[in-house]
C-alpha cells in the first residue's frame, strides 16, 4: 500500500483589482477569507466600477491553488465590435502597408492596439505599441516588412483603467506586394468540365469553395468568392458619362437606385452616358505546359511576363479602369446605348454597330475580344468548371424572341435560372450569353485563319491602329484553323498568352467547354459570341460563330458597348 498525504481545504482567500486579475493570494485588495461555501456582498466595490476577482483556496498545510479557473470579472468592458487587418499594396510607390479597421464597443474610453511578430499580445503591456485609439476608424501601419506575419491585439479600456483582454480582439496579416493572386489549372485532355479544373496550391484561392447558382432557392452562392463590387477583381455598376467619367455608382442589388438610395439614371435616355460595369486593373498570366492550361490573375504583375490586356487605351497607355456594358445595345438618337428599358438594337451590320458605338465619343466601341477572354477565365475560375450554364444559369435559350434590357436590375451581381427563358446575369451584366448574339471586335476568321487584336492601339503587337472588319494588321494565330462539326460543341481550344480560342467542335453539352462553335473557312468572318434565344444548350460564355461576315444583319444579332477612357495626362 502506497503512503499518501491527505490534504484538507481549510478556506479560500478572495482578492480583487480594478485593472487585472490578482496573480496570487497577496496581490490586490483582500475581499474575504472564507471558511465555508457562502454568498456575500463586496461592500468596498462601486456599482459602476470594473473589478477583477480571484479566489485562492488553501489547505490546512498552507498550500494555495492559483488556478486561473478561479476568476471572475464584474463590469468588464465589451470586446471590440470590429477588429480586422488587411495588406494593401501601393503600386505608385511600390510599398506595402497594413490597414486596421477598428470599431470600439460602447461605453469605453478607447483601446490600446499592440502588435508582435511572434504571437498575439495577451495584455495591454505586451508586445509593441501600435496605437492608442479613442474613435472608430481605419488605422495604417506603414512600418511593416513584406512576408512577415504581424499579430495585432486590441484591448478596449474604461475610464477607470479596466481592460478587455478577450481573444476576440485579435487579427493577423502578412503584408504582400499584391492584394490577391488567384487562378486555376485546366487539364485539356480531360473531358469532365469539373474534373479538368483545379485550384493549385500557389494561389490565394487554393482552398476556396466554387461559386454556383442554387436554382432551387434562386440565390447565388459565392462560395469563397464573396467579394463586394470594387473588391479584388469584382467590377462596380455605374453610370458613365460620354467623357468616360463616373457620374454615380449604382446599388448592386437595385440598379434603379444609386448607392446612397436615391433614384439613379439607369432608365434615363437623356442622361449623357451609359450604364456600365467599372473594372479595376487586372493583370493576367496564361500559359500551357504538359497539356495543362494555367491562368493566374492579380492586381499586381508578379513579373514582366504579366500584362493587363483589358486596361489599355487607344494610345497604348495603361488605364486604371475599363468598362463593359450592363445591358445589350439599344439605338437611341443615333447612338448605341446601354440603358435599362430601352429596346434591343438588332438587324444591323458590324459597320453600323461600330459607328453607333463611336457616336458616344472617341473612347467608346462595341465589345472587344480581350474583355470577353478575361470574363471567360474569371467565370471558369469562380465555378471551377468549364460548363458555365449549370454553374451560373442557362440564359434565355429556349424561346422565340428576346427580352429587353433591365429585367434583372434587382438580381444582384450574379443570377441565373434553369428555366432557359429568364436570362442570366454575371459580373453585373445581363445576358452575357443567350437572348441575343453579341458582335465582338478584335476577332476575325479569315478563310480559316484566326486573327486577333487585343488592344485598340498597337500595344498587343498588332500593326492595325484601330479595330477593323477584315483582320488586316491583326495578330495571326498559328495552328488554329476551325475544324470539327460546325454548330457542334467545343472540344479543343488553342492557348495563347492572352487567353484561349476555340479550334475544334467535336464535344457535347456536358463535356469540355460545353458551348457551341460555328465556322466558315471559305470567307472572312467577324466573330459574334454568346448565343441567342432559341439556340438551346450551345449558348454560353465560350459560344462563338466564326462563320458570319461583318455585313450579316439579323433579328437575333446586334452589339453592346465598351469604353476605355484615355489615361490621365
Amino acid at each position: 500500500m502506497n503512503n499518501q498525504t491527505l490534504c484538507t481545504v481549510e478556506g479560500a482567500i478572495i482578492r480583487r483589482k480594478t485593472t487585472d486579475y490578482p496573480k496570487d493570494e497577496f496581490d490586490g485588495d483582500l475581499v474575504a477569507n472564507i471558511k465555508a461555501s457562502t454568498v456575500f456582498a463586496d461592500s468596498g466595490a462601486s456599482p459602476t466600477g470594473t473589478y477583477y476577482y480571484a479566489a485562492f483556496p488553501y489547505t490546512t498545510q498552507g498550500v494555495y491553488n492559483r488556478n486561473k479557473a478561479n476568476r471572475v470579472v464584474v463590469n468588464e468592458p465589451e470586446p471590440m465590435q470590429e477588429f480586422s487587418a488587411k495588406s494593401v499594396y501601393v503600386s505608385a510607390s511600390d510599398t506595402v502597408k497594413v490597414e486596421i479597421t477598428a470599431k470600439l464597443p460602447s461605453g469605453v474610453a478607447g483601446a490600446v492596439i499592440r502588435r508582435s511578430t511572434t504571437g498575439y499580445p495577451t495584455s495591454e503591456t505586451e508586445g509593441e505599441l501600435f496605437k492608442n485609439i479613442t474613435a472608430n476608424g481605419t488605422y495604417t501601419d506603414t512600418n511593416v516588412t513584406v512576408g512577415v506575419v504581424y499579430y495585432y491585439s486590441a484591448f478596449p479600456y474604461t475610464s477607470t483603467g479596466a481592460y478587455n483582454r478577450s481573444e476576440a480582439n485579435r487579427t493577423s496579416v502578412t503584408p504582400k506586394k499584391r492584394d490577391y493572386l488567384f487562378g486555376y489549372d485546366l487539364v485539356k485532355a480531360t473531358s469532365s468540365p469539373t474534373g479538368r479544373v483545379t485550384y493549385p496550391s500557389d494561389v490565394d484561392n487554393a482552398a476556396f469553395t466554387p461559386a454556383a447558382m442554387n436554382f432551387s432557392t434562386g440565390k447565388f452562392n459565392y462560395g469563397g468568392w464573396a467579394f463586394d463590387p470594387g473588391e479584388k477583381f469584382m467590377p462596380r455598376p455605374c453610370m458613365l458619362t460620354y467623357a468616360g467619367v463616373v457620374d454615380h455608382y449604382l446599388n448592386p442589388n437595385d440598379y434603379t437606385k444609386k448607392v446612397n438610395g436615391t433614384t439613379s439614371k439607369v432608365t434615363d435616355t437623356s442622361f449623357g452616358g451609359n450604364a456600365m460595369m467599372e473594372w479595376p486593373k487586372i493583370y493576367t498570366k496564361r500559359w500551357e505546359s504538359n497539356g495543362v492550361y494555367h491562368f493566374r490573375c492579380s492586381d499586381t504583375p508578379q513579373d514582366d511576363t504579366w500584362d493587363c490586356w483589358c486596361n489599355y487605351d487607344r494610345n497604348n497607355n495603361q488605364i486604371d479602369h475599363f468598362y463593359t456594358p450592363i445591358y445589350f445595345g439599344s439605338l437611341v438618337s443615333g447612338k448605341l446605348r446601354s440603358i435599362s428599358g430601352a429596346a434591343n438594337s438588332v438587324n444591323t451590320t458590324a459597320a453600323n454597330e461600330i459607328a453607333y458605338a463611336k457616336a458616344n465619343g472617341n473612347d467608346w466601341y462595341t465589345e472587344v475580344l480581350a474583355d470577353r477572354l478575361l470574363l471567360q477565365d474569371l467565370l471558369v475560375m469562380m465555378a471551377r468548371s468549364t460548363e458555365c450554364q449549370t454553374a451560373f444559369g442557362y440564359g434565355r435559350c429556349n424561346s422565340s424572341n428576346s427580352i429587353a434590357p433591365g429585367t434583372m436590375n434587382s438580381k444582384g451581381m450574379f443570377w441565373g435560372s434553369n428555366d432557359k427563358t429568364s436570362g442570366v446575369k454575371v459580373f453585373g451584366m445581363e445576358n452575357v450569353w443567350g437572348n441575343l448574339w453579341r458582335r465582338t471586335a478584335g476577332w476575325i476568321n479569315a478563310n480559316g485563319t484566326q486573327k486577333v487584336k487585343l488592344t485598340r492601339g498597337t500595344q498587343d503587337g498588332s500593326t492595325a491602329t484601330d479595330y477593323n472588319t477584315d483582320g488586316n494588321g491583326y495578330k495571326t494565330i498559328a495552328n488554329a484553323t476551325p475544324a470539327g462539326s460546325s454548330g457542334g460543341y467545343i472540344s479543343s481550344m488553342k492557348t495563347e498568352a492572352f487567353g484561349r480560342l476555340p479550334v475544334i467542335a467535336s464535344g457535347s453539352s456536358s463535356t469540355y467547354e460545353a458551348d457551341g462553335m460555328w465556322y466558315n473557312n471559305s470567307q472572312v468572318n467577324y466573330a459574334y459570341v454568346g448565343g441567342c434565344w432559341g439556340d438551346g444548350l450551345v449558348v454560353g460564355p465560350f459560344c462563338a460563330p466564326l462563320s458570319g461576315a461583318a455585313s450579316l444583319s439579323a433579328s437575333y444579332l446586334g452589339a453592346a458597348l465598351s469604353c476605355k477612357p484615355l489615361a490621365a495626362a
